[in-house]
């Protein structure tokens, strides 16, 4: 299979079907893409309610009201947020003692705030008048019922979820989140917290991945496999049946060792691409198995990161509905010469910031490659087709 360009992976991952929506408690909703408009089912308010504490009154029973003029009312009584209100009634020469968020009673048509009010006894003396509607949250006037409230292919936020219960509404129409399994590969690798003896190393890719999809909400399971041609069959073939999304980690390149994509041929996957002209990052590929979506990322840090941040987690982005499947990219300055090579697209380490409301991009050179990816805050760009960009010239980035 040739390698492809940058561009033409990401067409490929915008070709994913986002995963079979379904109805989802509301309150399980967070992060999630609506799959669906969906529109509210009450009124909100339901009723015309008071956005104050004070009184229940008849406008013009107070229209001449003043500290220097001030109007004796009768209290018939009082209702608080919650309680029923349709015994009570306002008639000429009366109040009713009133609480923010309670239904406005019959015969009233404004609210006199507190301040505005001395109580005495079975009384209040209005010091101030209350024109027609003043404090009054009308009924809807934040949501109708039948209006539309979210749009399919919103991303819900915590805003969102607080609009979508106002409006009523119990369950959404979403789009899933992904089963994802990680597994990396590699006789040499030991789990977080086991001694690191010489010889080994941590499976830090695997780390690094299970925390970038537990920002997107998505608990992964993590499993490390030895480099074992008939073993990875096996585990393979077992995780492509229980999960949406494997992503493996090493074993991609076509060394002795490097079974990942031997193994991945023997259980009859589907190659979407192999090898993207990116550095790092090319060995990366993408297919599929049965309904699983398969990412086999390399095992160098860097390519793996890189791989993983502009193909396997679009892709994942891409299954749970994500219209902006991409992370954002936007123009910078750069505070040195960059090289890399036409005949790919080359992808450099940066910590961007912005002075004067200028972004600027200041490459990680020489804090080794663990310490250039934890410091990063975006990956510039350099496209395929050039080779150098100058110093205090404008360059895009990738931000993660």
């Amino acid at each position: 299979m040739a390698m492809i360009c940058l561009n033409e992976a990401l067409r490929h991952i915008k070709n994913l079907q986002p995963l079979q929506p379904v109805a989802i408690p509301l309150e399980k909703t967070l992060g999630l893409v609506c799959a669906e408009n969906t529109s509210a089912i009450v009124n909100c308010p339901t009723a015309d309610s008071s956005l104050k504490d004070g009184f229940a009154v008849a406008s013009e029973d107070i229209t001449e009201a003043s500290p220097l003029n001030p109007i004796r009312l009768s209290i018939a009584g009082a209702v608080a947020a919650g309680e029923d209100s349709a015994a009570l009634s306002v008639t000429p020469g009366y109040a009713i003692r009133i609480m923010t968020g309670a239904t406005i009673p019959s015969g009233a048509n404004s609210v006199l705030a507190s301040e505005f009010a001395h109580m005495d006894g079975d009384s209040v003396s209005a010091i101030a008048d209350a024109s027609t509607g003043r404090n009054i949250l009308a009924k809807g006037s934040d949501i109708q019922k039948d209006q539309l409230v979210v749009t399919k292919g919103t991303l819900l936020r915590p805003a969102d979820l607080g609009l979508l219960a106002a409006a009523g509404i119990k369950q959404v129409i979403c789009h899933p989140l992904p089963t994802i399994a990680v597994a990396a590969t590699g006789n040499e690798l030991v789990w977080p917290r086991e001694p690191i003896t010489p010889g080994k190393v941590a499976a830090s890719n695997m780390v690094l991945t299970a925390a970038e999809l537990k920002v997107l909400g998505i608990t992964a399971a993590t499993t490390l496999l030895r480099d074992k041609l008939e073993n990875l069959q096996e585990q393979f073939r077992s995780l492509t049946t229980k999960f949406d999304v494997l992503i493996t980690c090493g074993g991609v390149l076509d060394g002795d060792k490097d079974f990942t994509m031997k193994a991945m041929e023997k259980i009859g996957m589907e190659k979407i691409f192999h090898r993207v002209r990116i550095g790092p990052g090319k060995g990366a590929c993408m297919g599929r198995v049965g309904k699983t979506i398969v990412f086999n990322l390399p095992g160098g840090p860097p390519s793996h990161h890189v791989s993983l941040l502009l193909l396997a987690l679009p892709g994942i982005r891409r299954l749970m509905g994500y219209t902006d499947f991409l992370p954002p990219k936007r123009k910078l300055y750069v505070t040195e010469e960059l090289t890399g090579q036409e005949d790919w697209t080359q992808l450099i380490y940066c910590s961007a910031e912005s002075k004067n409301e200028t972004l600027f991009a200041n490459p990680l050179h020489g804090n080794g490659r663990l310490r250039a990816m934890a410091k990063a805050n975006a990956l510039v760009e350099i496209p395929e087709g050039t080779s150098v960009i100058d110093k205090s010239a404008i360059a895009e980035a990738w931000f993660f």
